[in-house]
C-alpha cells in the first residue's frame, strides 16, 4: 500500500521518468477513458441530457488538468533532449486547453437548454437528408426562438382533399403525443412545425403542433413511467 503511495507521490511530483508520464499516463490512459467515453456515448438519446455523462465530462476535465501538472513537472525534471520536453509541454498545453475549451461547451449544453436542444439539431442536420419512411424524407430541421422546424418530402401521397389533410394531420399529431422525446419538447413549451412537400417540391401542408394539441394525456406517459418504476422498486 505504502509503494503505491509512493509511486502516486511521485508521479504527481514528477520524479516519474517523463517517457513513461506521457507515453503512459497521457497518451495510453488518455485513450483508454475515449474508448469508453464513446462506448458510453451510445446511450445518449436525441434531445435528452445524460447526468452520467456529465461526470464523465468532469472526470476527463480533471484528468486533464493533473495529467498537465504531472507532465510539465516531469519535463522540468527531464534531462534530455530540450526537444522532447518542449514538444511534450506544448502537446500537453494544447490538450488542455482544447479540454477546457470543451468543457465551457458541455456545460452550456447541460445548463442552458436552448443550446443544448440548438447544438443536438446541428449535430443532427449532418445526418439530412434522412429517409423515414417508405413515403417520407426528412429533408431539414432547424430551430427559431420556441418553435422547431421540420421540412419533409412526401412520395406517392395524395393530400389534395380537405379530409384527407384532416386525417393526416391527426395521425402526425397523434404520434408527437406519444412519442417520449416529442413531448420531452412539448411540455417545455416548444412548438412542433412541420411542413411537408411533395416530388414537384410543392408545399402540401403544415402541421403545428402545440402541447394543447395533446390534451390533458400529455402527462400521462411520465405518469405510467413513475408507476412502473415504483413497481420495478417493490
Amino acid at each position: 500500500m505504502n509503494k503505491i503511495k509512493n509511486y502516486f507521490k511521485n508521479l504527481l511530483e514528477g520524479k516519474i521518468p517523463l517517457f513513461i508520464a506521457f507515453w503512459f499516463w497521457f497518451i495510453f490512459i488518455s485513450f483508454f477513458i475515449e474508448v469508453f467515453f464513446q462506448i458510453e456515448s451510445l446511450n445518449n438519446t436525441f434531445y435528452e441530457t445524460n447526468y452520467s455523462q456529465l461526470l464523465l465530462y468532469i472526470f476527463i476535465l480533471i484528468y486533464s488538468i493533473i495529467i498537465f501538472i504531472i507532465i510539465f513537472r516531469s519535463a522540468n525534471r527531464y534531462k534530455g533532449s530540450k526537444v522532447w520536453s518542449f514538444l511534450s509541454k506544448t502537446i500537453i498545453t494544447i490538450n488542455l486547453f482544447l479540454s477546457l475549451s470543451y468543457s465551457i461547451d458541455i456545460i452550456k449544453f447541460y445548463f442552458l437548454e436552448d443550446y443544448a436542444i440548438e447544438k443536438e439539431i446541428t449535430d443532427f442536420k449532418k445526418n439530412l437528408p434522412m429517409q423515414v419512411d417508405s413515403v417520407s424524407i426528412l429533408i431539414d430541421i432547424y430551430k427559431k426562438n420556441k418553435t422547431i422546424f421540420y421540412n419533409y418530402q412526401l412520395f406517392n401521397v395524395s393530400l389534395n382533399e380537405e379530409k384527407d389533410k384532416n386525417r393526416f394531420k391527426r395521425q402526425i399529431q397523434n404520434s408527437l403525443c406519444e412519442d417520449e422525446v416529442s413531448l420531452s419538447l412539448l411540455k417545455k413549451d416548444y412548438i412542433l412545425d412541420y411542413e411537408y412537400i411533395n416530388e414537384k417540391e410543392e408545399k402540401v401542408i403544415n402541421i403545428q403542433t402545440k402541447k394543447e394539441n395533446c390534451g390533458n394525456s400529455i402527462y400521462d406517459l411520465e405518469i405510467l413511467n413513475e408507476v412502473l418504476k415504483k413497481q420495478r422498486m417493490n
